[in-house]
């Protein structure tokens, strides 16, 4: 039969889809001779690449039960001692904390008392002039002077006075001692302040006694 160039054989799987492929490579067989020594295991698992395969995908040697509470003492050792350091920094902090609070106390309680004791000074003076025959007025003047000076240092920190004549009961802000008939003041309002109140940044911290308009 002359060649042709264009023949496709009916058994050929390229043209033939009815025909199954192989999928798998064909395994060479190594032909050894008669004079040939034979191979040493290490050899014939260098000559074999499925053998080599094998050997690299072997599955690893289960762990032991006492490696296993080795991994587990070690793991706790570690958070014990991961906790004991993140307690210390707890403690440190709030030391830190509780010293600069408290240093900020002392510094506004030396404050305060460095405010008021030019208070001090002015009554010791008022107290030398009365000795010395000054007159009644200027006594008068100079206490009057003081507590001003006193409700200053106070309002400095904080500190307002509740002085409510003349204005509605405030059961909130005032303390009623008693009710008396007074004409020139509204019935429920305050007719005379017995003992002024103090508030410290908007909180009653001592309410004012008063007498309230019948």
């Amino acid at each position: 039969m002359p060649y042709d160039p264009y023949f496709r054989s009916a058994l050929d799987p390229r043209y033939n889809p009815t025909i199954i492929q192989r999928r798998r490579p064909v395994k060479r067989i190594k032909v050894r001779r008669a004079d040939e020594p034979r191979p040493t295991p290490s050899q014939t698992a260098e000559d074999n690449p499925e053998n080599m395969t094998e050997t690299r995908t072997k599955p690893q040697q289960p762990i032991s039960t006492d490696e296993i509470e080795q991994q587990k003492a070690a793991h706790e050792i570690d958070w014990q001692e991961q906790y004991a350091r993140l307690q210390a920094d707890l403690e440190n902090t709030k030391k830190r904390i509780e010293k600069r609070y408290a240093q900020r106390h002392e510094d506004l309680r030396s404050r305060m008392i460095l405010d008021l004791l030019p208070l001090a000074d002015h009554l010791e003076a008022a107290l030398a002039h009365s000795g010395e025959g000054q007159d009644v007025e200027a006594l008068r003047q100079g206490v009057e002077l003081t507590l001003k000076a006193f409700l200053d240092t106070l309002s400095k920190y904080g500190v307002q006075v509740i002085d409510p004549v003349g204005e509605e009961f405030n059961p909130e802000l005032h303390e009623a001692v008693g009710v008396i008939d007074a004409p020139d003041t509204p019935s429920g309002h305050v007719a005379k302040v017995l003992q002024r109140g103090y508030t410290l940044d908007g909180r009653v911290i001592r309410p004012a006694r008063v007498l309230v308009a019948n």
